[in-house]
């Protein structure tokens, strides 16, 4: 039990060391002591659990001690407070006591047996309430989440829908051409289909993998040893298909091998520079370097353009949608990025410099095999 701080606010010498040799059979009870109301507002600003009160104070009332500290520790924030008076106190003393925010009496001479079971009640009642405040920070603030997941999902689903609806359509009109007219399903027609269909499983998969990600699971990654150089060779080789921008690649350390999955390193790499073509100057050079920190193999990505500071700090969001930039949704290949990249035990970082994006990347020379 944690030791509760008990304040007694009276002007007389006897009537605190009587409380006081009280409140000391309870061991867990530390007790201050102020002899009028401005030395017991102080107290009452450093935090308290209970205050015994005096209704007669010799530079104001308790019932005025009361309205004070209300006034400088906010509404509902005052201690149980049990107000003592040395005669009989009046039903109208009693209601004002009430009124300003006292919760028990107690009048001389003091009934030892009697004030600690008040206290002791007060108390509980305080710990009650204590428990019932932090049950409804949670509800609230689960609440907040909750609304939060939902506008989130709500955005999300627009977004991919709208990103789902080209490529299926164009598929279906692909399909629904050569169907009708069997003249048409040229090679030129086919390699359409399939492009189209190869971005609609890329998607898909990409919602897969998020999802088993925010469920707490990582992308399951399956090693093989390579030489890096070949690896980046074939990365760089397929991007320069797929992107106008020039694609300057800086590599150290050409001989290292690497025990990576070769398709989880080409989704992280070709979202990352795919990202910086979208989102870059449009036909500025996107630059690659690649070096050697101990066991670690660090790529930089960077090209002109930075990246707005409302999404700079929310790049792991699915389809983040920024108010303040052109771009609608930043979808899911940097999310996609960042969870392969914690897969193979390493990570990534964003940030801007100089006008420029700047990705940086670190992955381990070597998967651990999975058991």
């Amino acid at each position: 039990m944690r030791t509760r701080r008990i304040l007694i606010i009276d002007d007389m010498d006897a009537n605190r060391y009587v409380l006081r040799k009280i409140l000391g059979a309870e061991p867990h009870y530390e007790v201050l002591e102020a002899a009028n109301g401005a030395d017991g507002l102080a107290h009452l600003e450093s935090g308290v659990d209970l205050v015994i009160l005096d209704i007669n104070l010799p530079d104001m009332s308790g019932f005025e001690l009361i309205q004070k500290a209300e006034q400088r520790l906010g509404h509902g924030k005052l201690p149980a407070i049990i107000n003592i008076s040395a005669t009989f106190m009046s039903g109208k003393d009693k209601a004002m006591g009430l009124n300003t925010g006292a919760r028990a009496y107690l009048t001389h001479p003091i009934n030892p047996d009697e004030m600690l079971a008040t206290i002791a009640s007060l108390m509980k009642s305080d710990i009650k309430l204590e428990h019932v405040e932090k049950q409804r920070e949670v509800a609230e603030a689960q609440s907040e989440h909750l609304r939060a997941e939902k506008i989130m999902l709500e955005r999300f689903m627009r977004s991919f829908s709208h990103d789902l609806r080209s490529p299926l359509a164009a598929a279906v009109m692909v399909a629904g051409l050569m169907q009708k007219n069997p003249a048409r399903r040229t090679e030129e027609m086919i390699t359409l289909l399939e492009d189209n269909l190869r971005r609609i499983d890329k998607m898909v998969a990409n919602i897969l993998d998020i999802s088993h990600v925010s469920m707490g699971g990582g992308i399951r990654l399956i090693g093989e040893q390579m030489p890096l150089a070949h690896l980046l060779e074939e990365a760089v080789a397929n991007l320069r298909l797929q992107v106008e921008n020039p694609l300057d690649l800086q590599a150290e350390g050409a001989d290292q091998m690497v025990f990576w999955d070769k398709l989880a390193f080409l989704r992280i790499f070709d979202n990352l520079v795919l990202n910086a073509a979208k989102h870059g100057d449009a036909g500025t050079p996107i630059e690659v370097s690649q070096h050697m920190e101990n066991d670690q193999v660090v790529f930089e990505v960077s090209n002109l353009g930075a990246f707005p500071e409302e999404v700079l700090t929310n790049l792991a969001t699915p389809y983040f949608i920024s108010t303040k930039s052109e771009t609608k949704s930043w979808g899911l290949g940097l999310p996609i990025v960042k969870a392969l990249c914690e897969s193979y035990g390493g990570g990534v970082s964003f940030a801007n410099q100089d006008g420029y994006a700047r990705v940086r990347l670190s992955l381990p020379a070597a998967l651990v095999s999975p058991a």
